[in-house]
């Protein structure tokens, strides 16, 4: 049977949309569907994702898309602070904090502000009959990615694409604490507090492309638009995963990859409790910091702590529900009352950790939830002792858990701004322990996806010096759907400093619009390839050109035949 969720009935929004009066302009509560690859997740302008409103007790985010089988039940960003020694939250973990919306200087204090254009912007590749897609100008000044073909800084309609380059799918949201109405002690993860005043600018989105399709990407820019200075900064992503049937289920967490993950407590997801489930074989889902919280030194802090809560195992241990510290602490990388975590058997202080089952479960190396792993289990204390009763192995549970990102020492000064993005991801291996094994595997691939700029396809494929800069014919052409691009690049004075140029290539189609960039980014002396998979597109003539530092260098024409 479908278990119910404890804090479910003290606030599901019933009717999905519901009017809020606030600021005297009404606040819609908003869900979009995040779906242009292989996973469906629902995101929520109150700063919840993976959870799905539309009816009761329902998970969010559903894999493979249209196959019925969930995986989380709800997540979402939270922060906390000191500002003048008060702790001060937004969080979002059931319900939410956050609002459409934007916070002003009014005589020199902050105050949230909402209208008709805050919600969740949605736009798909090429859908340029989309409202959002024609509307997306009234987002940029608060932070909506676009591509700018003409590279002026500023968006232009009809020339620059909104969204982020390559992506399939990509939704915006501008949102804000600063309404207090927002914050609620029955928010499932503290709660309750007086704002914070932060603005937070989410940029959602995924890829169709292979290797991509089973991750998501979320960012969040989190401005300080209060007056006075945020202290202890903490952020963390507050989540209750529902792999399949919701009572059998692991945690643990990689630390060098800064991985959060979920997965079975055997080898069958049992379909005779849930319609949800994966049955043999299940799969594991997680998170990964690709860009963590920046100290304030400038070095990334990383996932600084990963918590397990809601075991009920020992009194320290709870969800704290409207309990403004105890959310806290969890995100310091304690338990409810500060007391540490050990890894078994406990009793010395060189076993406490912040972060709880970091061993990897198919190999047995580490600590574990269940065997194998050595050890396995934990250590049931509280009160600040290091010692308590053990459980040599866990019993599969329906698990919440915190990953954070952030320092006692971390100051956020008014107007600065922290960004932090993650990726959300699902992979099914040969069993429920292999499953975890495929899923860092795919966080690797998440990573340096990203940290490639968005670059699909381009390869170096000479160590020859060219002697000229060079755009060829793509070959074969014609083509259907998939064709390769090659350009050299000679060694001239900037690049042999070191510095290399500016290389960009751009697909357009027969009326001039921008359809596609293939390259964006610096390149140094050498012979290169893109390759353009034209699956979305209609038969007919394109043209491709290759700018180098933004000056059109040539272009060339192509021909696409389905």
């Amino acid at each position: 049977m479908k278990k119910i969720k404890k804090y479910l009935s003290l606030f599901m929004f019933l009717p999905l949309l519901l009017a809020l009066n606030v600021n005297d302009n009404p606040i819609i509560i908003q869900q979009v569907a995040l779906e242009g690859n292989n996973v469906r997740a629902w995101f929520i302008n109150t700063g919840i994702f993976n959870q799905d409103l539309r009816t009761s007790n329902h998970p969010g985010l559903e894999w493979p898309k249209g196959s019925g089988k969930f995986a989380w039940f709800t997540a979402g960003i939270s922060c906390g602070a000191y500002i003048r020694d008060i702790l001060k939250e937004f969080m979002c973990s059931y319900k939410g904090e956050l609002a459409p919306g934007y916070i002003i200087d009014s005589a020199g204090v902050p105050k949230a502000k909402t209208g008709s254009i805050f919600k969740i912007y949605n736009i798909k590749r090429n859908d340029v009959n989309n409202p959002d897609w024609l509307n997306w100008q009234s987002m940029t000044p608060f932070g909506a990615p676009f591509i700018d073909y003409n590279h002026n800084g500023v968006y232009e309609p009809f020339i620059d694409t909104p969204g982020v380059r390559g992506a399939s799918q990509t939704l915006f949201a501008c949102l804000t604490d600063g309404f207090p109405e927002e914050h609620k002690l029955g928010e499932g993860f503290g709660g309750g507090t007086p704002p914070m005043f932060a603005e937070v600018r989410m940029t959602a989105w995924c890829y169709d492309i292979p290797g991509l399709q089973d991750i998501q990407y979320i960012k969040w820019q989190i401005i300080n638009k209060n007056k006075y200075r945020w202290d202890s900064t903490f952020f963390g992503i507050a989540a209750d995963p529902d792999l399949g049937f919701s009572d059998d289920d692991f945690i643990g967490c990689d630390s060098n990859r800064e991985l959060g993950f979920c997965y079975n407590g055997d080898n069958d997801d049992e379909s005779t409790y849930s319609n949800y489930a994966y049955g043999l074989n299940p799969p594991a889902a997680g998170f990964k910091f690709i860009r963590s919280a920046k100290s304030n030194s400038g070095i990334y802090l990383g996932m600084t702590s990963f918590m397990d809560y809601h075991t009920h195992r020992v009194s320290c241990e709870h969800d704290p529900n409207g309990e403004q510290y105890p959310a806290y602490t969890y995100m310091k990388g304690f338990k409810a009352d500060g007391t540490p975590y050990v890894i078994p058997p406990g009793g010395n202080i060189f076993l406490i950790t912040k972060f709880v089952y970091s061993g990897d479960p198919e190999s047995g190396q580490g600590w574990n939830e269940g065997i194998p792993g050595n050890p396995t289990g934990c250590v049931l204390n509280c009160g600040g002792s290091l010692t308590g009763n053990i459980l040599s192995v866990n019993p599969p549970f329906d698990k919440h858990f915190v990953m954070a990102s952030g320092s006692g020492n971390l100051k956020i000064n008014p107007k600065d701004t922290q960004t932090l993005v993650i990726a959300q991801l699902i992979a099914r291996g040969s069993n429920n322990l292999n499953s975890v094994t495929k899923l860092k595997q795919l966080s690797d691939i998440a990573q340096t996806f990203y940290d490639s700029g968005y670059v699909i396809g381009v390869n170096n494929i000479s160590s020859d010096i060219p002697q000229e800069y060079k755009l060829y014919q793509n070959y074969p052409n014609p083509f259907n759907p998939g064709t390769k691009i090659s350009i050299s690049i000679p060694l001239l004075r900037g690049v042999a400093e070191g510095r290399g140029v500016l290389v960009t290539l751009i697909i357009y189609d027969i009326t001039g619009r921008a359809v596609e960039t293939l390259i964006d980014k610096e390149l140094k002396a050498g012979s290169y390839s893109a390759d353009w998979n034209a699956s979305n597109y209609s038969s007919g003539i394109y043209f491709y050109s290759l700018l180098i530092d933004n000056k059109i260098f040539e272009t060339r024409k192509m021909v696409l035949i389905k």
